[in-house]
């Protein structure tokens, strides 16, 4: 076998290389289709325009719970701001403090007071005389001194607990008010929800729909008036199904006229 040169050995997949090329040169173009593709196509225009409508219906509802839940939190700082509002004119007609005060400030607080005792031979008496009068505090002392007296009999009772803050009415009535309105529109929209889960279309759908059948009338009257017959219209009280009104129409519930001779 004859030795072959460094410059063969190197060139060697070149030839193989232009060989390719002009295999490739030669070779004829094709298209190949993929049927699954072209059948999947084609047969799909009423599932991709289904699935559209669904994704739009889908993105409707999201729209319209965010607006529910904004109207919700909307209604409930109203109504807390109300409550607030109330309250504090209420604390105002009283004479209370605008603050709120903790359980443990109205028991370190002590009223300004003077006590002073009576005695006799039959009964004892404590008078009380409080220089600002407030009505938190004429509970308390009132409070206090029946507690003195049952420990003067020997009698042990519980102390009562701290006294509830004021609240007004009109903020119970409001807060009942308003559960209604919640208890209400919470029903509605069930009722809503229903009546769209019932019906399929959009309501764009629906206006495109009784536009078209407003066209066909539309045609159908004018291929009548073209071949010279005109269109019957309505008019109410006519004698039709159901009506056995003045006119006389041959109606279901209309009565039949009695014949009879003029003597």
């Amino acid at each position: 076998m004859p030795k072959r040169s460094n410059v063969s050995l190197l060139t060697e997949g070149a030839a193989y290389i232009q060989r390719a090329k002009k295999a490739r040169a030669e070779q004829v173009e094709e298209i190949k289709f993929d049927d699954t593709a072209r059948r999947e196509y084609l047969t799909g225009f009423s599932k991709r325009k289904k699935q559209r409508t669904e994704e739009r219906r889908q993105r409707a509802k999201e729209r319209d719970k965010e607006a529910h839940k904004e109207a919700v939190r909307k209604a409930r700082k109203e109504l807390q701001e109300r409550a607030e509002e109330n309250e504090r004119t209420v604390r105002e007609a009283l004479g209370l403090s605008a603050k709120k005060e903790s359980d443990e400030e109205e028991e370190e607080a002590e009223p300004t007071t003077i006590e002073a005792e009576f005695s006799d031979d039959e009964q004892a008496a404590t008078v009380t005389i409080t220089e600002d009068f407030d009505p938190s505090t004429a509970v308390r002392t009132y409070v206090d001194s029946e507690e003195e007296r049952s420990g003067e009999e020997g009698e042990t009772k519980p102390k009562p607990k701290a006294a509830v803050p004021i609240l007004p009415a009109s903020s119970r009535r409001a807060e009942q008010r308003a559960k209604r309105e919640k208890e209400l529109a919470a029903a509605k929209a069930a009722k809503k929800e229903e009546k769209k889960s019932r019906s399929m279309e959009t309501p764009a759908e629906k206006r495109r729909g009784r536009e078209i059948d407003a066209r066909k009338r539309q045609k159908k009257i004018d291929k009548d008036r073209a071949r010279g017959i005109e269109p019957m219209r309505r008019t109410k009280g006519a004698g039709g199904k159901g009506s056995g009104g003045k006119s006389g129409g041959k109606g279901k519930g209309a009565k039949p006229a009695k014949r009879g001779t003029r003597r």
